[in-house]
C-alpha cells in the first residue's frame, strides 16, 4: 500500500502542477479566430479575459504577423490591443480600464510576454498586479520583438497586461498558480441610469430612460442571454452567478447577478 501511494502521489502532484501552468499562443487559430476583434463586450477565451474600449470593437483582433523571437519561438499571428489601456502606471494608475488582458492567479508565478510595438511612436507595455508594475518594456519602433519577463510574488489576485498605446502580443506564459478568471465589475463605469438586479429567480431591469442593450454572461464568459429594451422589464432566470453588461447612450457598466 505504501509503495502504491509513493507512486500515485508524485503523479497527482505532477498533474496539479501542470494544470497550474498556462500558455496562450495567439498563433493557435483554433482558439483565437478573432479576425474583427472582440466587439464592445468583455469576453473570456481559454481562461484569459479581454476587455474592450466602450466605442471601439477591434481590441483583440488577431491577424497574420510572422516574427522570430530568437529564443526558438516563431509566431505566425498576433493579437492587437489597438490602443491605450487607459491607465498610466507612472502616475500610480496600475489597473487598466480599457483594452487590456487579465487572468487570475492563486499565488507566486513567473509571467513572460512575447510582444512587439504596434507603431513607430514611443510607447510602453506593462504587466501589473493592480497595485504595482511587475514589468514594463518601452518600444520606439514596430520591428523589434521583445520578450518581457516578470515575477509575481503575491497571493490570490489578478494580473493585467496593457500598453500606453497599441501593442501586438504573440504569446503569454505563466509558470504556475493560474486561477479561474472571471469577468470583474468595471469600477470606472459611466453614469448609466438603467439598473439591473436579481431577486430570487428573477432579473429586474429598472429606471430605463434610454434604449438599453443588456448582455448576460456566465462566469466563464459565455453569453447566455441578450436583450434590448426601452422600458422597465423583468424575467425569470436559471440559478447561478452571472455578469450583466448594460449599454445605453450614457455609457456602459457591468453588474454582478446572483439568481437562486
Amino acid at each position: 500500500m505504501k509503495k502504491l501511494l509513493l507512486i500515485i502521489l508524485p503523479v497527482l502532484f505532477f498533474t496539479v502542477t501542470m494544470q497550474a501552468q498556462k500558455t496562450w499562443n495567439f498563433s493557435d487559430e483554433g482558439t483565437w479566430p478573432l479576425n474583427d476583434g472582440i466587439g464592445l463586450d468583455p469576453v473570456i477565451i481559454d481562461n484569459l479575459a479581454l476587455y474592450p474600449h466602450s466605442s471601439n470593437t477591434n481590441m483583440g483582433q488577431v491577424d497574420g504577423s510572422s516574427v522570430d523571437f530568437g529564443d526558438g519561438f516563431v509566431s505566425t499571428n498576433r493579437l492587437k490591443t489597438n490602443g491605450s489601456g487607459g491607465a498610466d502606471p507612472t502616475s500610480g494608475q496600475y489597473t487598466p480600464t480599457v483594452r487590456y488582458l487579465k487572468f487570475a492567479v492563486t499565488g507566486p508565478c513567473d509571467i513572460t510576454v512575447w510582444a512587439r510595438s504596434g507603431g513607430s511612436s514611443e510607447r510602453t507595455l506593462y504587466v501589473t498586479d493592480g497595485s504595482g508594475v511587475l514589468a514594463s518594456q518601452t518600444a520606439t519602433d514596430s520591428s523589434t520583438p521583445y520578450i518581457v519577463s516578470s515575477s509575481y510574488p503575491g497571493g490570490a489576485g489578478n494580473i493585467y497586461i496593457f500598453g500606453s498605446n497599441n501593442f501586438s502580443l504573440y504569446k503569454i506564459e505563466v509558470s504556475a498558480n493560474v486561477g479561474t478568471t472571471t469577468l470583474s465589475l468595471n469600477k470606472f463605469a459611466a453614469n448609466v441610469s438603467t439598473n439591473v438586479r436579481a431577486v430570487g429567480n428573477r432579473i429586474y431591469v429598472s429606471d430605463v430612460k434610454l434604449d438599453t442593450e443588456i448582455n448576460i454572461y456566465s462566469m466563464t464568459g459565455a453569453l447566455v442571454k441578450s436583450l434590448k429594451t426601452s422600458n422597465d422589464t423583468d424575467f425569470s432566470f436559471k440559478s447561478g452567478l452571472y455578469i450583466a453588461t448594460v449599454k445605453t447612450a450614457e455609457g456602459q457598466k457591468s453588474v454582478k447577478l446572483l439568481t437562486k
